[in-house]
């Protein structure tokens, strides 16, 4: 889903055939779901950690691969990747003797294309 697809998205409006948009209203956090949250947007606000997610929007990369988009060293990014994994922002898989990082799920890749929408909008 690319980020043009969250553009028109609007607050849940429910039909009498149960159907629903892609926005959700806010479910009741408790104190550990408003903790886990601001974790992710505390790595999130990272600007390298953030780039790495940005490449890893469209499909799925390898450590070199980032390493080269973004500019950090090898250490650097695997560092970085560690945290995205631990926040599950970000899974690996293996491809052979490769591991390749992907958006961990359509929730993050929601988040993060609406960020950017709201970024560009307050750039008009």
């Amino acid at each position: 889903m690319a980020i043009e697809d969250h553009q028109n998205c609007q607050p849940v409006i429910s039909d009498a055939s149960g159907d629903e948009s892609c926005c959700q209203g806010l479910p009741e956090l408790g104190g550990r779901g408003v903790e886990s949250l601001s974790n992710i947007f505390k790595t999130l606000g990272d600007e390298g950690r953030l780039r790495l997610c940005l490449c890893c929007f469209e499909h799925p990369c390898s450590v070199s691969e980032l390493s080269e988009a973004t500019g950090q060293s090898q250490s650097l990014t695997s560092h970085n990747l560690r945290h995205l994994r631990d926040a599950r922002i970000l899974v690996s898989k293996k491809a052979g003797r490769h591991v390749h990082y992907e958006l961990a799920d359509e929730h993050i890749r929601h988040v993060i294309a609406d960020m950017a929408h709201h970024v560009l909008e307050d750039l008009d």
